[in-house]
């Protein structure tokens, strides 16, 4: 029986030289004011395209409170899916935001700007059930992306060492 240790990536940077600086932010939080809300439940990709996982990251807040746009787009989406009010802007690089559930306060078409109310938390269960939490998804065509990358969050993977 063979034992395989792995490490950070984050730390393998300090075989090979300093580690990079870390990301730079491309949206600003949708819930909690401009602070980092809570995360409640982590991104966890599916396998499969229709199998299960996660496609976004649940963030606490409190039913009622304002919802704003991650960044600069158009709205894409306004509806309910699954009895939940959802809101979706694409951006000018392709990807696209969806907030749920969301009482919305715009409209298909209408352009908003990042840090703009796009909206409140709806009324309805979510997934953090009985407590109170925005599921904020990112998509580019058919693939889910995690949205903490758009926050400057890095992913660490493990990596064999030899």
């Amino acid at each position: 029986m063979s034992t395989v240790t792995f490490v950070a990536l984050a730390l393998a940077g300090a075989l090979t030289g300093p580690p990079a600086p870390p990301a730079a932010a491309r949206w600003s939080w949708p819930v909690g004011g401009g602070a980092r809300p809570a995360v409640a439940a982590p991104f966890d990709a599916p396998e499969e395209q229709w199998g299960a996982g996660h496609r976004g990251i649940d963030l606490s807040t409190a039913r009622g409170g304002p919802v704003t746009a991650v960044a600069d787009g158009v709205v894409t989406h306004r509806g309910r899916i699954a009895g939940r009010g959802t809101v979706s802007v694409t951006h000018a690089d392709g990807v696209r935001s969806t907030y749920e559930p969301v009482d919305a306060a715009v409209s298909m078409g209408d352009r908003v700007a990042r840090g703009q109310r796009i909206g409140t938390i709806g009324p309805e269960s979510g997934h953090c059930a009985p407590a109170a939490c925005l599921h904020l998804g990112a998509r580019r065509g058919p693939t889910y992306l995690d949205p903490m990358t758009f926050f400057g969050a890095r992913r660490v993977i493990l990596l064999p060492v030899p």
